[in-house]
């Protein structure tokens, strides 16, 4: 009869309720067969079980109320409810709830060494509420931190019924957990709370306040009120007009994140993908979603557009994890358009605010109190959008802040997650190669915004978002600094610990970038146009290119984590032609693909998103373009005086004492894909009849722009070692040459002569002791410049030589 009522009362709850349910596989968890399953709830709510039957029913799991054939359990349902059966009367006596099911089992696990059970807890969320939201409306809006009174559950159901998540957590098996709680009762159903709260922080994120009082709390803490009177005093001007721009800053920079923006640029967003996107794939969404049980998360994504702000919202939010405060340039705050990014959960802040103490102080003030909170942050650590696909140098402030704020309250672990963002085609393609070649920026406006969306046309292929492995930032303090829990109180003076731990963070972050790198058809079709002499190949054989460059991928060690997300094959080619990024011109032999004039430059950006995949065994390739034979050692040694500038400049992530083993893994990689032969004495190259040699000479291709930009500064050093020039003189004179080679030999690569990737070169050879400088501030070569300048000139052929003296 229960049942029959329950049947009934779930059909008219399913008229109007619509669940989604997380993790989206089918089962959800991992059945263990003759192993008992009782889901764990913290509701007693009747809608909640209704919810959870039909949905087990749904995907044929364990139903939960079904009797559990335990020996002395026979009257217990296979569920349990945190919430007490009267919680008044609990409360009242100063008790907690009493738990004869979690006794039961106890006991009977005791009588049986072979018994064993799987517990599963189970969140049942209506809607998704922002805490801060005080008015009765939008109380009423979602489901909240309390338990809710029935006539509070209905106008939650009524209102958010469509829009309800049910998640099921990794099953925890109760003998393991109940041994960790000393077999008692109390405690494990204490921990069973634990977990319960976890997955409702990791959904809904912490309590935050209003803007208005998050601005009173920072004007009120000591720093920032110290900060005011020395704005008071050195600008001369009173402590209530300081006070004031200290408001005025609070304003300027603050989220003011809103449920009801949230839900309307959901909808705008998901109109926005489904009309110009093929589909949005997201990896190693486990791994986060654990990590963000125990952990307040810190995401830090590569920039390549500014989709990407929208992109990681929408897909954190769609996965069930707490949307994070964005770190948005104040360039972005432009009229309705800040505010309705503001309400997303952006913050806004300056380029720079080295000379203005009291903006610094408010800044990291709020910074402060996010991370005391454990609002889940988000920001782009390169500082600003990648014009050329290369990740940029990482800028090291907010990451300064955000240690300095966990420093001081330590209230949460705090993991960084490095984000990898990958583009079909980019959405400023054409804008970015305007500005490549001398463009000056536009100005973010309304206007502006509304215009670049109105002239969106066509199709812009699938995006994928990687998470990379948490880099926990207790375990980097720990290795900088043992026992810094001691030493907090030094950080104000940035002792040299710290400043070895930002800097070893920032290079962790970098690395775990590449790392959950996802290979796009995209990447490899420029890899391998870029690599033909006139940018053309056949069909056939750029498919079977594609399908050796995938394989090399693989062959790497620190491409363990790195995907290759789908093959080339000539529905892709088609694809990526209606996308204008190549062309198809059919023939009866075999259709040629090809790239049309000026297509050179826009692929390029697709060919550095994964450059650092194949850079190391394209420097072995290059090797033997002018030797036959090498050994094991001679490689070693050229790789040895090469790898610095390239670790510095793609971010690789091997020590120089680990070069001559991963030199002898990249080489026998090589050698089982036929691009090297073993000889008694080393390695050599296919004779040229064969078709590895070819792919050989491709695969050197790769590297060889970044050699000859190289060499290209050596020279200017040499030549002008009776006129040195400065740091700021020698990267201009460098751009501005290899502006004039890119333009006399249609080079058409804005990446050859980035001012950038000089600088970034000139800095390496500085650090590394090639390069000197004198009284004057000049730069002149050090003894070890000639070597590795020999080293250079072995790898470029010489007509690529002769080609570059000639022009300087």
């Amino acid at each position: 009869m229960i049942r029959r009522i329950q049947a009934i009362l779930r059909w008219l709850l399913f008229l109007w309720v619509k669940v989604e349910v997380f993790p989206r596989e089918n089962p959800p968890f991992e059945l263990i067969p003759g192993k008992a399953t009782i889901y764990i709830l913290a509701d007693r709510g009747l809608s909640d079980l209704l919810v959870l039957t039909r949905i087990t029913n749904d995907l044929q799991l364990p139903d939960p109320m079904q009797r559990l054939s335990i020996p002395g359990l026979s009257n217990h349902h296979s569920i349990y409810s945190i919430a007490s059966r009267n919680p008044l009367i609990d409360w009242l006596r100063r008790r907690k709830k009493q738990a004869p099911l979690l006794q039961n089992l106890i006991q009977a696990m005791r009588q049986s060494d072979d018994l064993d059970i799987q517990m599963v807890t189970v969140s049942v969320f209506w809607g998704r509420p922002l805490a801060k939201q005080k008015h009765w409306l939008q109380v009423l809006f979602a489901d909240t931190w309390a338990l809710a009174g029935r006539t509070r559950k209905f106008f939650t159901l009524l209102l958010h019924g469509r829009n309800t998540r049910l998640i099921f957590s990794k099953p925890l098996g109760f003998r393991s957990i109940a041994k960790r709680c000393d077999y008692s009762a109390e405690q494990l159903h204490d921990l069973l709370i634990s977990h319960l709260t976890q997955q409702r922080e990791a959904t809904f994120g912490p309590q935050v306040t209003s803007q208005k009082v998050m601005m009173n709390e920072v004007l009120q803490l000591a720093g920032t009120q110290k900060a005011i009177e020395l704005a008071s005093s050195s600008q001369k001007i009173s402590v209530k007009k300081a006070r004031s721009k200290a408001m005025s800053y609070c304003r300027e920079i603050f989220a003011d994140c809103t449920q009801l923006t949230i839900e309307i640029m959901l909808r705008l967003l998901r109109y926005f993908w489904r009309r110009f996107y093929a589909g949005i794939d997201a990896h190693n969404l486990d791994m986060l979603k654990q990590t963000a049980l125990t952990h307040q998360l810190v995401y830090l994504p590569c920039h390549r557009s500014h989709v990407d702000y929208l992109l990681l919202s929408y897909v954190i939010y769609n996965e069930n994890l707490a949307i994070p405060y964005i770190a948005a340039g104040n360039n972005l705050d432009v009229p309705i358009i800040g505010r309705i990014l503001r309400g997303g959960g952006a913050f806004f802040i300056r380029r720079s605010f080295k000379h203005n103490p009291l903006y610094s102080s408010v800044m990291r003030a709020y910074v402060d109190r996010l991370v005391a909170l454990g609002v889940p942050l988000e920001y782009f650590i390169e500082g600003g959008r990648s014009r050329t696909g290369r990740m940029l140098k990482p800028k090291l402030g907010m990451l300064d802040m955000t240690v300095q704020a966990y420093l001081r309250s330590q209230s949460r672990p705090l993991a960084f997650i490095p984000t990898y963002i990958g583009y079909d085609k980019l959405i400023e393609g054409k804008s970015y190669i305007g500005e490549l070649y001398g463009e000056k920026k536009k100005r973010e406006s309304l206007l502006g915004a509304l215009g670049s969306i109105f002239k969106l046309k066509g199709h812009y292929g699938r995006v994928t978002i990687s998470f990379g492995n948490p880099i926990v930032l207790s375990e980097v303090l720990d290795q900088a600094a043992p026992g810094w829990q001691q030493r907090v109180q030094e950080i104000e003076q940035r002792p040299d610990w710290y400043w070895q731990a930002i800097s070893t963070l920032s290079k962790r972050v970098m690395i775990g970038i590449n790392r959950a790198c996802v290979v796009n058809p995209v990447n490899l079709i420029a890899t391998l146009l870029l690599a033909t002499p006139r940018q053309s190949i056949d069909m056939q054989e750029l498919i079977q290119q594609g399908e050796f460059l995938a394989k090399l991928i693989k062959t790497i060690p620190a491409n363990i984590d790195v995907r290759i997300n789908g093959a080339i094959d000539a529905a892709q080619l088609e694809r990526i032609a209606r996308q204008g990024l190549l062309k198809i011109r059919q023939h009866p032999l075999g259709n040629i693909i090809y790239l049309q004039p000026g297509g050179a430059t826009s692929m390029g950006y697709y060919r550095n998103n994964s450059l650092h995949t194949l850079i190391m065994p394209a420097l072995i390739a290059c090797c033997f373009v002018s030797k036959r034979q090498m050994t094991v050692t001679g490689l070693t040694k050229i790789t040895r005086f090469l790898y610095p500038f390239l670790k510095s400049e793609l971010h690789l992530e091997w020590s120089d004492s680990e070069l001559k083993d991963l030199v002898t893994e990249i080489l026998a990689g090589m050698i089982d894909l036929n691009l090297l032969v073993r000889t008694k004495t080393g390695v050599k190259r296919p004779d040229r009849s064969d078709r590895g040699y070819l792919l050989l000479t491709r695969l050197a291709l790769i590297v060889q722009p970044i050699l000859e930009r190289y060499y290209l500064t050596f020279i200017v050093i040499r030549q002008s070692a009776e006129s040195p020039m400065t740091e700021t003189e020698l990267e201009q004179h460098c751009h501005l040459l290899a502006q004039k080679i890119s333009m006399v030999y249609g080079i058409n690569s804005p990446d050859f002569f980035d001012r950038q990737l000089f600088r970034h070169f000139i800095e390496t050879a500085l650090d590394l002791d090639y390069l000197e400088k004198n009284d004057s501030q000049a730069l002149v070569f050090a003894r070890s410049f000639e070597q590795l300048n020999l080293d250079i000139r072995n790898l470029l052929s010489v007509e690529v030589r002769s080609t570059l003296l000639a022009l300087i």
